[in-house]
């Protein structure tokens, strides 16, 4: 069996006939199980691999685990296993068993992420099997905990994240130009902001993936190797501006008014609890979830506090799914929830009037803190 596994030749498989479901979803169920070695793997820095190796039972798996343990890396598995035509007496399902084996070890071995081996090895099954990986996927995103890391490499990259953020076709043709490794490299020493911003671009999927990807380098990367990525990135973003392929928004334009923060937040903190509760239990979540970002952390305690748990998981939710907003944005929605609460103060008359001028003012606000008529 070993001689077939060394004299294998690890093209995609052209059986003769076809492949049985049930060896089809044994072959699914092993990419999951191969998954998690990975996920192991990249969790321990490896050191996982050997014990695995030893409780593994499919000589053809053990096999290539060991060679990985010992620090063997894509091509040496490669020669491993050779390039020769497989044995003529592996029948078709074996021959996609041992195609898919050799993938999965393939990405380990590049210390790709687990849902990069489900997809490789599951590249032979057919469309059906795409879908069950996907699923199988969802639920794994579903347990991942959230992070929120803060900035590593201290630098340009923030800001220029959030310039590119504001015309997301530019964001998104940057990201593509880098590439999958050097973006999650440069993103490795940023703020979890700039992930969540770069990261949105992939799917759901593909944004857990991307995260972890950055976490995961923040262990294995230096400050100096993280530093080069960064720079290497910005220079990615010069050339496609030089070429006329983006367009930056100004520095300035996600900073936010300090006096209209303030005025919101002293607002929203006067405002008595039945008013506050009504509107935001009743109003749009998604436009008071943008609002949001122009209040200070102590007004958000207080709104949450006053929601049932399940409104407040309505609001959070809307709060995670926004977009950092520039500046215009915030104070837009900021108007629109002050003239949401002056709406329900003109129906049950029992706001102060100093608290209905303070909103007056923030639905007049215009730019740079200026109040109209003052």
């Amino acid at each position: 069996m070993i001689r077939a596994i060394t004299e294998a030749s690890w093209e995609a498989p052209r059986p003769a006939t076809p492949v049985s479901r049930q060896k089809k979803d044994a072959i699914f169920e092993l990419a999951c199980r191969l998954a998690q070695v990975a996920e192991r793997s990249r969790a321990s820095e490896g050191a996982s691999l050997a014990a695995d190796a030893k409780a593994e039972k499919r000589k053809s798996l053990r096999f290539g685990l060991e060679l990985i343990a010992e620090g063997a890396d894509p091509e040496r598995l490669d020669l491993a296993y050779g390039h020769s035509l497989v044995a003529a007496d592996l029948d078709a399902g074996t021959k996609m068993e041992l195609a898919s084996i050799r993938a999965g070890l393939g990405g380990i071995a590049a210390g790709e992420h687990p849902f990069f081996i489900v997809r490789r090895m599951t590249a032979f099954l057919g469309f059906e099997y795409f879908e069950k990986a996907s699923a199988w996927m969802a639920g794994r995103i579903g347990k991942r905990r959230k992070r929120n890391q803060s900035l590593l490499v201290p630098g340009d990259m923030p800001d220029l994240v959030r310039s590119l953020a504001l015309d997301p076709p530019s964001l998104e043709r940057t990201l593509r130009a880098a590439g999958w490794g050097l973006a999650v490299a440069a993103m490795a020493g940023c703020a979890q902001e700039s992930v969540d911003l770069a990261a949105g671009f992939y799917g759901k999927t593909g944004a857990a993936a991307f995260e972890d990807d950055a976490d995961y380098l923040r262990r294995r990367l230096s400050g100096d190797e993280i530093g080069q990525a960064q720079n290497t990135f910005i220079e990615v973003v010069k050339n496609l501006e030089e070429g006329g392929e983006l367009d930056l928004g100004s520095e300035d334009e996600f900073s936010s008014d300090p006096g209209f923060v303030k005025e919101l937040t002293r607002a929203v903190m006067a405002l008595d609890d039945k008013s506050l509760r009504s509107v935001f239990k009743d109003g749009d979540s998604r436009i008071l979830a943008l609002a949001m970002q122009g209040l200070e952390p102590r007004a958000h305690e207080r709104i949450l506090e006053l929601l049932p748990n399940r409104v407040a998981r309505k609001l959070l939710d809307a709060v995670d799914d926004a977009a950092i907003l520039p500046r215009r944005e915030v104070l837009e929605a900021g108007k629109t929830m002050a003239l949401a609460i002056l709406a329900q103060a003109a129906l049950t008359k029992s706001a102060p009037p100093e608290v209905l001028e303070s909103f007056e003012r923030i639905r007049d606000w215009v730019d740079e803190g200026k109040v109209a008529g003052l």
